[in-house]
C-alpha cells in the first residue's frame, strides 16, 4: 500500500513510492503474472519510460525476455534505467508488429483488461486510508489509470482528468478555458493513440467530474509547492495538483480531495 499524506487541505496518494517509482507497477505486475500463467516466454512494450522501467523489473523477476520500443524523443534520464531498448519513429506500431511476428505478449495497457484491475487497487487503498474521500484528480494520458481508479469508485465521488494545454484531447471536451501550447513538461502524457477516449469521457461524466486543461506555468507553480514540502515527484503529479487549484474556487470538490502522484522525479 502506498502512503496517503496531507498537505494543507489536499491529500496526496504517493504512487511515486511504488517499487519502481511509478503507478505503472499497479498494472504491469498483474499483466506479467498473467503472461506467465499463459506460458508466454517473451513480452514487448512501447513506452515513454516509466512503463518500460516497471515492465523490465517484473519481467526480470519472472524470467521473461522483454523488448522495449521508445520514441527518439524519450526522456534520456528514463532511458538510462532501461537495459535494452529500440528507438523507433513508430514505437506503438512496431510493438504491435513485433508481438504478432514473435508471439510475444503485448504489454499495452489501454488494450489489456488486466491493467484496469491493477489500477483499481489505488481506489481500494484510498477508501481504506481516507473513507471520506470527496474527489480524485488524475493526470491523463491514455486514460487507463483513470478508468481503473473509476471502476472501484462510487459514482457519488467526482473524478477529474487533468491534461496539459499542449495535448488535451480528453480534458478539452469539458474545459475550454485555456490557451493551446506547443510544448509541455509532461511528456509522459502525450499519447497519440486513444482507444479508450470515449470510455474515459463517459466515466468522468458518470462520476459528475470533468476534464481540466492546465498551462505549463501552472504545472511549474505546483511543482514548486510540492518541492517546498520536500516532495520530489514527476511533473504529471504536479499537473494534477494544478488542475485542482484551477477549479477549486468554481466547483465543490469537498473537504477530502485526493491528488494522484503517478511517478517519481527521474
Amino acid at each position: 500500500m502506498t502512503p496517503l499524506i496531507k498537505i494543507g487541505d489536499v491529500y496526496l496518494k504517493r504512487e511515486d513510492q511504488n517499487l519502481t517509482g511509478s503507478a505503472k507497477d499497479r498494472s504491469l505486475e498483474l499483466q506479467i503474472k498473467n503472461l506467465v500463467k499463459n506460458n508466454y516466454l517473451s513480452a514487448v512494450i512501447s513506452s515513454t519510460g516509466n512503463a518500460a522501467i516497471s515492465a523490465q523489473y517484473f519481467c526480470h523477476k519472472h524470467g521473461i525476455n522483454l523488448t522495449v520500443f521508445v520514441s527518439p524523443h524519450a526522456d534520456k534520464s528514463k532511458l538510462k534505467l532501461i537495459a535494452n531498448y529500440i528507438i523507433s519513429n513508430r514505437p506503438i506500431s512496431d510493438a504491435f508488429k513485433y508481438a504478432k511476428k514473435n508471439k510475444s505478449y503485448l504489454l499495452r495497457q489501454s488494450t489489456d483488461p488486466t491493467a484496469l484491475r491493477g489500477y483499481s487497487q489505488i481506489t481500494t487503498e484510498i477508501i481504506k486510508q481516507c473513507p471520506n474521500v470527496s474527489s480524485i484528480f488524475v493526470p491523463v494520458g491514455s486514460g487507463t489509470t483513470l478508468l481503473g481508479i473509476a471502476s472501484k469508485l462510487p459514482n457519488v465521488i467526482p473524478i477529474f482528468g487533468v491534461q496539459p494545454a499542449s495535448h488535451c484531447p480528453i480534458a478539452s471536451v469539458f474545459d475550454h478555458d485555456f490557451i493551446p501550447e506547443n510544448t509541455t513538461i509532461t511528456d509522459a502524457l502525450s499519447v497519440k493513440l486513444l482507444p479508450l477516449k470515449n470510455r474515459v469521457i463517459k466515466s468522468i461524466t458518470n462520476h459528475s467530474g470533468q476534464g481540466i486543461v492546465v498551462q505549463n506555468k501552472q504545472v511549474l507553480h505546483s511543482q514548486q509547492l510540492l518541492k517546498s514540502n520536500n516532495i520530489f515527484t514527476s511533473s504529471e503529479g504536479a499537473l494534477a495538483l494544478a488542475g485542482l487549484n484551477k477549479i477549486k474556487s468554481q466547483i465543490n470538490i469537498g473537504n477530502f480531495p485526493v491528488i494522484i502522484l503517478t511517478g517519481t522525479k527521474r
